[in-house]
């Protein structure tokens, strides 16, 4: 199973990219938007970790001013860092192969993006969860030129991975 969560907001550009993933299948795969509030967001992230146990999740969030993806490889929360347990590697192969701009990233910011990493690796941490989290971030629509390329490139990465 696959989870791939992103922010609301009808103009944030990481729920206008989920939007457009085609591929749903309740058994292998699933979206879900999360409010933009932090306890709201924890909640929910919290609970869809229970409910799906999945195997993977690929969580999405708007960065303003970046202009390519940005593949968080930690979670920040004070002096404590968490890195991710997701196969970057094969992520960042997938995205080369498809021509996507991206760059890997260790700063992952300090509001919600962080803030839903961190929870949800922490979790996954903690009830020794098999699941593999990554974060990417997404740059504004204003900038996000090549959105449709995503949208494909993640729907043929989520195919691979199931």
């Amino acid at each position: 199973m696959i989870l791939l969560t992103a922010f609301k907001g009808e103009r944030n550009s990481s729920n206008i990219l989920l939007d457009m993933i085609k591929y749903e299948s309740e058994s292998k795969f699933t979206k879900k938007l999360l409010t933009n509030s932090f306890e709201a967001c924890e909640r929910e992230f919290t609970g869809y970790l229970i409910d799906y146990d999945p195997k993977y999740i690929i969580s999405l969030g708007r960065k303003p001013r970046i202009r390519r993806l940005c593949i968080e490889l930690f979670a920040v929360n004070g002096t404590r860092r968490i890195k991710t347990g997701f196969d970057v590697l094969k992520m960042t192969d997938s995205l080369t192969e498809h021509g996507i701009r991206f760059k890997l990233s260790e700063r992952p910011g300090n509001y919600l993006c962080n803030y839903v990493y961190y929870k949800g690796l922490d979790c996954i941490e903690q009830t020794k969860s098999e699941s593999k989290m990554v974060f990417i971030h997404v740059p504004d629509m204003i900038f996000f030129q090549d959105i449709y390329s995503v949208a494909l490139w993640l729907d043929d990465f989520c195919e691979g991975l199931i």
